[in-house]
């Protein structure tokens, strides 16, 4: 091999060697092995951003996000629904400002979308003023409690937009504003792919449940019995209307043993036969009402001509459920109005409850893929009400909020357009107060969530909730630590803790949850969501390095690239289990890698070996990794004609 000079020109070639172990080698950090630690708070706030940054030790597969819950995409009800895009301004103005704050200090982002149906009430006060079947209906077709419906903000506070498909005007500002909002948040992603990680949404979508008693498990007042609501039950059972089979809207999503055997000739007293019922019609025993009926498809005008439309000045508390008149059909169809879980009947309405909520979550998620949100981007985030404080859907006293709400957990599961999302903390009592201390939501939850989808989120997390007033000393770090690394075992990809300051209930900050935060992030830095926290991978090769002559010295100067894989922003000292770098030296180009040619470590990226002779010697060198377990990684050879002088 011809050397020319050294002094004039350094010519090099390099290479790298393969090594065993390549399954435990360090893996590119990715949705499939990286944990986002999101805290809910603004990003805006710089300073709470830098002492996060500053005071925790995020790593390759823990990474940090900020998460803000809940952001509300508004579309006017007289809005034209083609420009639902322009119409919904001030929310793109709102999730343009979180993304460049966030951008700019180097943090990531998750956003938690409510609709305004379940949450966030006055968004659709003009829809339920409008139409009261808009509103959610409770089984004594009352819209709120008594002292509720007295207040002047009873709109905006405590009646809640139906979920019914059937509602079709309000479905169709939802649909409109909701496909503008996610074809906007995809260009967001599109230009931000590494800030805006995570959209959940519909932000816990559940039925009313502000009448619930919570003394008692099976509830006397519970929604939804708007005469929408109750005619899409009708419809989902004998696969009618939008739920033909054939030309249905929604069709393949009716009931799956109703059908046509309710359809045809005797289909009604088929039914009655098997339900236990005694209906002598289909149609609906209170307000009945047809698919037929004009559903304003044009709000801009601001004049519903709905023959059928029930204004906020025909309520009458109290007394929606006539007996005689035209709003009353004796033997009309009508869901059962007694919880009784183990009646025939009951249980199929309480499937339709339920499906109501999981079709209005999964019609959100299907609309975002459509938009091209992929579905590692997209969540759920529902109410668990069957895994409530340690209750499970095998206890027979569920919690209150599971007959109430109907959103058990089967409705955060959102396959194939997304992963399942669900609020789950734990709270803590004093002893005095209960002697087992905590009610925990991820007994059973957890379990539950982790075997739905390789990508899932726990929403709202918090360890132990403190409840206002009753004075509950906090846990010591380390036990709030080992809760943290439970949780974590069970692999979940999204944590968005709960919250980071300014709430007595959830406050992270200066808490002991802050010192088992920091501990918990150093902890899974550097595993992500692999269950072993003790393993430690292979260092994979180094990605690239070079070598000069200094003539001067003499002296060969040796630089690593810091980047530990091309293409990547991850460098060397991210790894925690990173230890330090080889260098070795021979005079041929495959000497080999042993320890009596081994000539220094470092773990800086430059490497400067002063032992060289001036001369006619020609150096070659070989660097590999090696982390905190003293194992290296495949070496990586620098091959030069270095040292050599005319």
């Amino acid at each position: 091999m011809k050397i020319g000079n050294a002094a004039a020109a350094i010519i090099f070639s390099l290479f790298t060697l393969s090594s065993a172990g390549l399954s435990q080698e360090l893996p590119r950090p990715s949705a499939r092995n990286v944990t986002i630690i999101s805290i809910e708070h603004d990003p805006a706030d710089s300073a709470e951003v830098e002492y996060i940054k500053t005071n925790f030790k995020f790593g390759l597969y823990a990474w940090l996000s900020f998460s803000v819950t809940t952001l509300t995409p508004e579309l006017a009800w007289h809005a034209p629904l083609k420009d639902a895009d322009g119409g919904i301004q001030r929310f793109k103005n709102r999730v343009r400002a979180l993304v460049t704050a966030a951008r700019n200090q180097g943090i990531r982002l998750h956003l938690v979308l409510t609709s305004g149906l379940a949450r966030n009430l006055a968004v659709y006060k003009e829809a339920k003023v409008e139409d009261l079947r808009n509103c959610q209906w409770y089984n004594d077709n009352k819209l709120a409690a008594d002292d509720q419906i007295s207040d002047p903000s009873a709109m905006e506070a405590f009646v809640f937009r139906t979920l019914s498909r059937y509602a079709r005007k309000v479905r169709a500002n939802l649909e409109a504003k909701t496909r503008a909002t996610q074809a906007f948040l995809k260009r967001v992603i599109n230009e931000n792919p590494d800030t805006l990680m995570a959209v959940s949404g519909w932000g816990e979508a559940e039925l009313n449940f502000n009448r619930i008693d919570h003394a008692k498990s099976v509830q006397d007042n519970f929604c939804d019995y708007s005469p929408f609501a109750v005619l899409e039950f009708r419809d989902w059972i004998r696969h009618t209307g939008e739920y033909d089979d054939t030309k249905g809207k929604y069709k393949g999503q009716g009931f799956a043993e109703g059908g046509q055997i309710y359809q045809r000739a005797g289909g009604l007293a088929r039914f009655n036969a098997d339900w236990g019922t005694s209906f002598s019609t289909w149609d609906l025993k209170y307000y009945n009402w047809s698919l037929t009926d004009n559903w304003d498809v044009d709000p801009v005008d601001g004049v519903n001509k709905d023959p059928h439309r029930i204004p906020w000045s025909s309520y009458v508390h109290g007394r929606m459920m006539p007996q005689e008149g035209p709003f009353h059909i004796p033997g009309g169809f009508d869901p059962p109005r007694t919880m009784q879980p183990g009646v025939k009947y009951w249980d199929l309405w309480e499937l339709f409850r339920e499906s109501l909520v999981a079709n209005f979550v999964k019609d959100a998620a299907r609309w975002a893929s459509e938009a091209g949100i992929g579905a590692d981007r997209w969540f759920s985030h529902q109410i668990p009400a069957d895994y409530l404080y340690n209750t499970n859907p095998d206890v027979p006293n569920k919690n209150a909020r599971f007959f109430s709400s109907a959103s058990p957990l089967r409705t955060a599961d959102i396959k194939p357009y997304g992963g399942p999302g669900a609020t789950i903390y734990d709270i803590k009592f004093s002893p005095s107060v209960n002697p087992a201390e905590y009610v925990r939501t991820t007994s059973f939850s957890l379990p539950a969530i982790s075997t739905m989808a390789p990508l899932w989120a726990i929403m709202e997390y918090d360890a132990e909730t403190y409840p206002r007033g009753l004075d509950t000393a906090q846990s010591d770090a380390d036990l709030i630590l080992g809760e943290y690394l439970r949780v974590h075992s069970f692999g979940p990809y999204l944590i968005n803790f709960w919250r980071w300051k300014e709430d007595n209930e959830h406050q992270i900050k200066g808490m002991n949850k802050e010192t088992a935060l920091r501990k918990f992030v150093e902890r899974i830095r550097d595993k992500g969501r692999v269950k072993d926290l003790d393993m430690v991978y292979l260092p994979p090769p180094v990605s690239g390095a070079t070598a000069e002559y200094l003539s001067q010295e003499p002296a060969v100067q040796l630089r690593v690239n810091g980047k530990i894989w091309d293409g990547e922003p991850w460098e060397w000292k991210d790894w925690g289990d990173f230890s330090h770098f080889e260098i070795f030296r021979g005079t041929e180009p495959d000497f080999p890698t042993e320890e009596s040619r081994r000539v220094g470590t470092t773990k800086d990226y430059v490497y400067t070996d002063t032992a060289v002779i001036r001369g006619q010697i020609v150096y070659y060198y070989k660097v590999r990794a090696v982390n905190v377990k003293n194992e290296p990684g495949p070496v990586y050879a620098v091959i030069g004609p270095v040292g050599r002088t005319p």
